[in-house]
């Protein structure tokens, strides 16, 4: 017959006052500081490795950079608002102008303080980021100034490059030149589709065969921009045929947007 295990006490049974049980009045016990030890090290680095690691998958260090100051131009509003911005120096070929994008320090284009004087030379204050030839300024008002000496006389006219097709993404102009991180794709694109709505300029990110990035403001057939009639494509890889023109350093793609298709 088996004995009874309730008058046969576990011979393996630990004495209790061998466990080691933590309470905050205390000493820690040997076991949970040599873990501790070993255990908080690891959590660092696993932290730092995650910090690393993670970012660079969703482009998080993307290669945007900023200027704050005073930026003098001549500011036009098509397709949508932006500064000319003269070169320094002697220019040899291309334009005369740099093309620095507008929108407010917020999620929205610019406000009448700053487009009360389109057509004119203006002094803005404000923050500049710039990615490749995508350059995007901050403007909350913008104050009239006399034309810099040896000034251009007028912006040169586009260049029409044809008609073409493109593959890319949509994505907003502030955000993906640095603003915020990563500034593109599915992890923006909530993001993205704010900026947009609220007036801040639509841009199309391509490549061309040396997978050199392109960007491209969007506008519909009649040169007109296009934000709200775009949101339910941001960040999808979408392709567009349009016409295109230089202006500069900027191109412009115009097609109406329900002819854009998912690729």
């Amino acid at each position: 017959m088996n004995p009874d295990p309730m008058n046969n006490p576990n011979p393996q049974q630990s004495n209790p006052a061998e466990d080691e049980f933590f309470s905050g009045y205390s000493k820690l016990p040997r076991g949970v500081k040599r873990f501790l030890v070993k255990f908080i090290p690891l959590l660092f680095v696993g932290v730092a490795l995650f910090g690393f690691f993670v970012p660079r998958l969703h482009d998080q260090f993307n290669s945007g950079k900023f200027a704050r100051g005073d930026i003098q131009g001549f500011l036009v509003n098509a397709p949508v608002p932006h500064l000319l911005v003269p070169r320094k120096g002697k220019v040899e070929s291309g334009s005369q102008f740099s093309r620095y994008l507008l929108s407010a320090p917020n999620k929205a284009g610019v406000s009448a303080k700053v487009t009360d004087h389109v057509g004119k030379w203006v002094n803005i204050k404000g923050t500049v980021a710039h990615r490749g030839n995508l350059t995007l300024m901050t403007a909350s008002k913008a104050e009239p100034v006399g034309a810099p000496a040896n000034a251009p006389a007028a912006p040169e006219p586009g260049v029409e490059l044809g008609e073409f097709s493109l593959k890319g993404q949509i994505l907003d102009g502030k955000c993906y030149p640095g603003v915020m991180k990563p500034g593109q794709g599915k992890t923006h694109r909530a993001c993205a589709i704010r900026c947009i709505s609220g007036g801040v300029p639509a841009v199309f990110l391509s490549q061309n065969d040396q997978g050199d990035p392109l960007y491209f403001l969007l506008a519909d057939s009649a040169g007109k921009a296009v934000n709200k009639q775009v949101l339910d494509l941001v960040a999808d890889p979408i392709e567009i045929t349009g016409k295109v023109t230089q202006y500069g350093d900027l191109f412009l793609l115009q097609a109406e947007p329900s002819t854009y298709k998912l690729s």
